[in-house]
């Protein structure tokens, strides 16, 4: 169904004992691996896998949704609590994903340094490079917004001595700068489109997109570099311009399994019905007793009903979004916080778990927690538009933002939009794409660089369970406690 995950499910086969706690830079020998274009593309394929993570997803879903203001959950304590309450501390499980992405950097890092020995024409050697820049860049850019400054290792490490493994923290406009370098060498060299078959590899769509995007979080908190607004605007002008992506008219197709491939996604990683190769995040997303998820489901986060009932009932995403109603696996209709709803699994389905997601279903619902095939979306066309009229309303070019704007609006059902007032503006942008994109790993970021972390704590439901009050170190996550016991050169985040 997905060739390149089906690649995937060996390679993640060899990944599957790498320790999350040893410092992940293994790979295999560039003399039994590199000679041919096909062995390039299965180590691409080993660089993918390091996103493939069986039940990681949970903790990357709550380590950039889980903060919004949106996200609640119906546990008293634990990770999942702490995170989206933004109760943060260094053994929280966010800390697998530094392994993660430093193991796929050092993957990338071995394709780069060792593409040019195989013999391929030169574009074609150029792509194959792209292609793990690419990957390597999209790394660097979840490390830099969840903490900061972070290690850059930009060459294949060969030579394990404490001096080469254990650096020192660059500083994140060092960070930056090395993504930047990344993606422009990666948009002028990647493929347009890709055949069914390649679904789901980079894209020059997807390097512009993130480019794009990385500017826009520069010009926020906490650089600052307001002439970046300028060149996000361009560049995701060019994303637009290229005319390979456009809105889905139905705003519920975009996620469902039967039109997995449609031209609104940019960067996808795809997933298939396998346990080595699915999500686990469907079977925690669904909602008690579902024929979503897995009848068994976990039911372990949701949506607050304050977020509800913040959409207008007109807003066609709205129940896209969320199941405030759902038919149960027994047949049976269930409201959220009802009196009169049956029995259900997992204390019921009320206050405080939240209304569960609709944005993740699988109607193979007998298939194993961690083999539902959902595919997790990074980026798609819509957050390109919103994030090109924030751009353009931000560089003093407010009326020019307004038909953005408005393409998404007006799937979701919405009146237009015309104000040309900078700050009123920048708040219904700002509210848009919380409607637009909740639920997919951008709320955290959006926050972080807008500067309203502190705001958003008076509207988390998890946070007012816990007692949290605003303090400067949530601005970013801390780094994982495991790292810091393992690299005496890094420093923790201020606060922790």
């Amino acid at each position: 169904m997905k060739n390149i995950v089906i690649i995937l499910i060996g390679l993640l086969t060899l990944s599957a004992c790498e320790s999350l706690e040893e410092t992940p830079f293994d790979f295999l020998s560039a003399d039994n691996l590199y000679r041919n274009e096909a062995d390039v593309d299965l180590a691409l394929f080993g660089v993918y896998s390091s996103l493939n993570t069986a039940n990681h997803d949970l903790w990357y879903f709550m380590s950039t949704s889980g903060p919004g203001e949106s996200v609640t959950t119906r546990f008293n304590g634990g990770n999942q609590l702490f995170l989206a309450g933004l109760n943060f501390n260094p053994t929280l499980a966010h800390g697998v994903w530094w392994s993660n992405f430093y193991r796929g950097i050092n993957r990338a890092n071995a394709v780069i340094a060792n593409v040019p020995g195989v013999g391929l024409e030169e574009s074609l050697a150029e792509q194959k490079i792209a292609e793990a820049r690419f990957q390597r860049a999209f790394f660097y850019f979840n490390l830099v917004k969840w903490f900061g400054g972070v290690p850059l290792y930009l060459e294949e490490t060969t030579n394990f001595s404490e001096e080469v493994i254990f650096k020192p923290r660059n500083t994140t406009e060092e960070v930056y700068a090395a993504i930047i370098e990344d993606l422009q060498y990666a948009e002028t060299r990647l493929p347009a489109t890709w055949d069914a078959a390649n679904f789901g590899r980079a894209t020059s769509g997807a390097a512009k997109g993130f480019l794009g995007k990385v500017y826009l979080h520069m010009a926020g908190k906490p650089l600052e570099q307001t002439d970046k607004y300028a060149l996000a605007a361009a560049k995701l002008k060019e994303v637009v311009d290229s005319g390979v992506y456009a809105l889905q008219p139905d705003f519920g197709s975009i996620f469902t399994l039967e039109n997995e491939r449609n031209n609104e996604l940019i960067f996808v990683r795809p997933n298939v019905e396998d346990d080595a190769a699915g999500t686990v995040l469907t079977f925690f997303a669904g909602p008690p007793n579902t024929p979503f998820a897995n009848r068994n489901g976990q039911y372990q986060f949701g949506f607050s009903l304050a977020f509800y009932n913040s959409f207008s009932p007109d807003d066609k995403r709205r129940d896209v979004t969320m199941q405030y109603t759902y038919i149960d696996a027994n047949g049976r209709s269930i409201t959220y916080n009802s009196p009169s709803n049956p029995q259900l699994p997992q204390g019921g389905y009320r206050e405080p778990g939240g209304v569960a997601l609709g944005k993740l279903k699988d109607a193979q619902n007998d298939v194993s927690p961690f083999a539902h095939d959902n595919d997790i979306i990074y980026m798609r066309y819509a957050d390109i538009l919103l994030m090109l009229a924030e751009a353009l309303n931000e560089s003093n070019q407010a009326a020019a933002a307004l038909p953005y704007l408005k393409l998404v609006r007006d799937r979701a059902g919405l009146p237009v939009v015309s104000t040309t007032d900078r700050a009123a503006l920048r708040a219904i942008i700002k509210q848009e794409r919380k409607w637009e994109l909740a639920g997919e790993y951008q709320e955290y970021g959006d926050l972080q660089r807008w500067g309203d972390i502190q705001a958003s704590i008076a509207n988390n439901a998890a946070s007012r369970r816990i007692g949290v009050t605003y303090d400067p170190k949530m601005e970013l996550l801390p780094i994982p406690q495991g790292q810091l016991d393992d690299n005496p050169n890094l420093t923790q985040n201020p606060g922790y």
